[in-house]
């Protein structure tokens, strides 16, 4: 166990964060996520992990107006008192407007978009699908620059390990949170 330095705060490696000692470090410490009570920080993402994020994002907001709000991280969701994480893309329908308080997002998402690379695939890929699923996202998409895919998991699945739907390079996505929602998949790669 050890301590680590940031912007002069020191944090404490051996001890188990809770989402309360997490709000302690406030908006100038660099971006972190609580995952199973421990801090993980990371460099800044990409300038083509930035590029898909906007390219998904400006699609997701035209399609979303009107019927709720898309946000970007860094934007803290509170799954419970050891993981507050900050997925890349979030929308909350209007029905479900209440989840966004001040302090962040604090009930389950209509839909969570997460970005993968190589350093954060396993965590997004198992780790954060099983938490989201758990408290009620009712749709998840990985989205996987690299091997130009993307994979939707529901809520409504038996087995968390096998995609609702599976686009590899190109294709026209759809949801069934943002019905009206359609878009090639090529779109953002491009």
């Amino acid at each position: 166990m050890r301590n680590t330095i940031m912007e002069g705060l020191v944090i404490n490696r051996t001890k188990e964060w809770t989402a309360s000692d997490y709000q302690l470090l406030g908006e100038s410490a660099a971006p972190c996520q609580l995952i199973d009570g421990e801090l993980f920080m990371s460099p800044a993402p990409t300038p083509e992990h930035q590029r898909v994020v906007r390219r998904l994002f400006k699609i997701l907001d035209s399609f979303a107006a009107g019927t709720g709000e898309v946000f970007f991280s860094p934007i803290d969701l509170y799954v419970d008192d050891r993981n507050v994480f900050q997925p890349d893309l979030i929308y909350i329908a209007e029905s479900n407007a209440n989840a966004v308080t001040k302090k962040g997002v604090e009930k389950a998402p209509d839909l969570i978009v997460e970005i993968i690379s190589p350093s954060n695939s396993y965590v997004d890929r198992y780790t954060k699908k099983k938490a989201y699923l758990k408290m009620g996202v009712k749709e998840y998409w990985i989205v996987d620059p690299a091997n130009q895919t993307l994979e939707v998991f529901s809520e409504d699945l038996d087995v968390v390990d096998k995609p609702s739907f599976f686009l590899s390079q190109g294709g026209i996505v759809s949801s069934r949170v943002i019905p009206q929602l359609k878009f090639n998949l090529e779109d953002i790669w491009s």
